[in-house]
């Protein structure tokens, strides 16, 4: 039986990589091997009061729905970790209804001029600035506007906290975010989910991180870190560069034992399927700029994102023989100036050299 993988990180783990190439595993060995850790994480969570499924918001971004860094300056005379009690914060402002994920760490300009670009776009605290040249950083997805609003809020007493970017859409301060933060964790409602060490039993429950993932009522879960950092750890979207493909390879072979490179397939929209979108998601393509477009431009613009970025929710329907996985697109139009998201559905097809459109929301 098949399961959806929400997101496989093979950016920042090479595991499967290293695995595939030492042993010389073909797609179709790695395409069940895929399916074996998947299905082992999902027997895992369960066992530890957690539904896989119900992780889907936290792994995979959300049309609508906000990302923010917020950034602090670091007290480098105090002794002590200055993660914890930003965490601390943190962990007390959530919504206990939902759940998103967690990146951290210190982040450096790196000559990319992002810090530049963050500051022009920063919510800031009264008149606070950047120290230094180094900066304490968190990322948090899945959170809507009043999220943003009390989070800031809630966190504007702290007096290392700068204030906050929001990251939704894409920006050379959110690549230099997703090549610099390392994973933290998932805060699932009532639960926090971390990882431990994959030489420790399954079963048990750590804090490797040391955030004090258990206080504050909050149940603290973990599992081995092969299983989080491959299927638990959201990836903070950023152009692929040449050469760097294996990401959606691995995604592919999830629900595949034929993994092709995306951009060699041809975009497939059924006339009938666009006018269906004319009539039913006028909102969807208004946003992106497409309302009174042609069918050939939304092929152009899901080719253009499918090249240059991830795909989620990849699901293997056994029943209908289909494969099928998300992606989603971002528009800012000239006429509207707005930025605007789309999550946009597509059947893989790889006999057929094609991808074709199943929705889009």
């Amino acid at each position: 039986m098949s399961i959806t993988v929400h997101t496989l990180d093979a950016r920042d783990n090479v595991m499967l990589e290293v695995m595939r190439d030492h042993f010389k595993l073909s797609p179709r060995v790695m395409h069940r091997q895929i399916q074996e850790v998947a299905h082992a994480t999902s027997a895992l969570l369960r066992k530890k009061g957690i539904d896989y499924g119900a992780l889907r918001s936290a792994l995979v971004p959300q049309q609508d729905r906000h990302e923010m860094a917020l950034l602090f300056n670091i007290d480098f005379r105090a002794s002590g970790s200055y993660s914890y009690p930003v965490h601390q914060r943190l962990l007390r402002l959530f919504s206990r209804q939902s759940s998103r994920s967690l990146l951290h760490g210190d982040i450096t300009d790196m000559g990319w001029g992002a810090f530049e670009e963050a500051a022009r776009n920063l919510v800031r605290v009264g008149q606070r600035s950047f120290e230094s040249p180094m900066l304490y950083a968190v990322y948090v997805n899945n959170l809507t506007d009043q999220m943003l609003t009390d989070i800031h809020r809630g966190m504007e007493d702290y007096p290392l906290y700068i204030g906050y970017v929001d990251t939704t859409y894409g920006s050379m301060f959110k690549a230099l975010l997703s090549t610099q933060l390392v994973h933290a964790y998932v805060q699932h409602r009532g639960m926090t989910l971390g990882q431990h060490e994959d030489d420790r039993h399954e079963n048990e429950d750590v804090d490797l991180v040391g955030l004090g993932l258990d206080e504050g009522g909050y149940k603290m879960r973990s599992v081995p870190g092969m299983n989080f950092m491959l299927l638990l750890s959201y990836k903070i979207e950023r152009p692929v560069v040449e050469g760097y493909e294996t990401d959606t390879e691995f995604s592919l072979n999830a629900i595949s034992p034929i993994a092709l490179p995306l951009e060699s397939c041809e975009i497939e929209i059924d006339p009938r399927k666009f006018d269906y979108l004319l009539r039913e998601k006028a909102k969807s393509l208004q946003g992106l700029g497409l309302l009174d477009g042609h069918m050939d431009q939304l092929k152009v613009m899901i080719q253009e994102r499918i090249s240059g970025n991830y795909i989620y929710s990849m699901t293997q329907d056994d029943t209908h023989d289909v494969s099928r996985f998300n992606i989603m697109i971002e528009a800012r139009p000239a006429d509207t100036g707005r930025w605007f998201r789309a999550m946009v559905g597509l059947e893989y097809k790889p006999e057929e050299k094609r991808l074709r459109l199943i929705t889009l929301m």
